[in-house]
C-alpha cells in the first residue's frame, strides 16, 4: 500500500477523542532521519533527500495527532505505518551506520 493511501485511510478512518497515543516507531525513524539530516558529514543532497522523505511521516504524524491520536486510528492502518516506519528506521540505521557512524551519534 503506498504511503499516501496509507495514510489516507488512516486519517479517514480516525474518529474524535482527547487522547493522543503516538506511534513509537515513526517517533524513533522521524528522529533518527532528523539526526541525520543535520549531520555535515553527509552531503547535501543526501541530507536533503532524507529530510524530504522525513517530512511525509511528519506529515501524516501531524494528521494523526490532530484527529485525536494513534489509539483512534483503525489497528491495521496502525500495524502498517508502525511497521514501516520500523523497518525505514532499521534500514537508515543499518546503511548510515556503515557509511558515516559519526553521523549516528
Amino acid at each position: 500500500m503506498s504511503k499516501l493511501l496509507l495514510v489516507s485511510v488512516m486519517v479517514g478512518g480516525l474518529v474524535t477523542g482527547c487522547s493522543k497515543k503516538r506511534i513509537v516507531e515513526c517517533d524513533e525513524f522521524v528522529a533518527t532521519a532528523e539526526k541525520l539530516a543535520k549531520c555535515e558529514k553527509l552531503p547535501a543532497e543526501s541530507r536533503s533527500q532524507i529530510s524530504a522523505g522525513t517530512k511525509s511521516i511528519k506529515d501524516a504524524l501531524k494528521l494523526l495527532d490532530d484527529a485525536g491520536g494513534a489509539d483512534q486510528a483503525p489497528a491495521d492502518a496502525l500495524n502498517q505505518m508502525r511497521d514501516m516506519c520500523k523497518s525505514q528506521n532499521k534500514a537508515i540505521v543499518d546503511e548510515f551506520s556503515k557509511i558515516a557512524p559519526e553521523c549516528m551519534k
